[in-house]
């Protein structure tokens, strides 16, 4: 057990910190049949993110799907709102908004209700899709507030460090889409540097260089 736990651990630090590619190719090795309820949950998302970041979005919505339809099956409300959360990325509801909206706003009420500790994770899937779906300004400055305040909580109760700038730097990456500036923007590739979060980076620098293009 703690031998998949370590393999799962490892190929999440090589996507975050190093090639992505690299990294799907530990987590493909990993062999699922062998892995406990929880530990397969865990495996699925991991694996469904790391398809998302190489834009492998048709391999991520298969995965995501797979994992919703396992929280149904096994009645795990936490899990739902993982797989909730999952499935309102953008990238899989470009054509239907309102989708990525409920699906968002439903994973945040249960992760609430479960008393997830990461309840911050749900509040930037609120925001991303609201910032997707164009919702108005001051609907959207609520829930940074609102994420902001999570996060805090979150930050000191998590060990997690690599998780919390991830998520600190996400904030400041949607504030800078809704603010059209780039002043949160270097303060959250200064956060990518110092804690070496490669993935994030790359999206950092991205951002900007579409900043500077307009």
């Amino acid at each position: 057990m703690n031998d998949f736990k370590q393999q799962i651990s490892n190929a999440i630090n090589e996507r975050e910190t190093g090639d992505t590619n690299k990294a799907l190719e530990m987590f493909l090795q990993i062999d699922k049949t062998q892995l406990k309820s929880e530990q397969l949950f865990d495996y699925l998302g991991e694996l469904g993110l790391t398809y998302w970041h190489l834009k492998k979005y048709d391999e991520a919505k298969a995965v995501f799907k797979e994992m919703h339809k396992y929280a149904e099956e096994t009645g795990n409300r936490s899990y739902e709102a993982l797989a909730l959360r999952h499935l309102s990325r953008p990238e899989f509801n470009e054509n239907n908004t309102d989708t990525a909206i409920k699906y968002a706003q439903q994973a945040r009420q249960i992760a609430l209700e479960e008393k997830r500790q990461d309840l911050a994770w749900f509040d930037h899937g609120v925001v991303t899709t609201l910032i997707f779906g164009k919702a108005p300004t001051e609907e959207i400055k609520r829930w940074f507030e609102i994420e902001a305040e999570d996060l805090y909580k979150t930050s000191r109760n998590t060990k997690d460090e690599i998780a919390k700038w991830v998520w600190t730097s996400g904030l400041l990456m949607d504030r800078a889409r809704v603010f059209n500036n780039t002043t949160d923007l270097y303060l959250a590739l200064m956060i990518a540097e110092q804690f070496n979060l490669a993935r994030r980076k790359e999206q950092i620098e991205e951002l900007i260089q579409k900043f500077k293009s307009k």
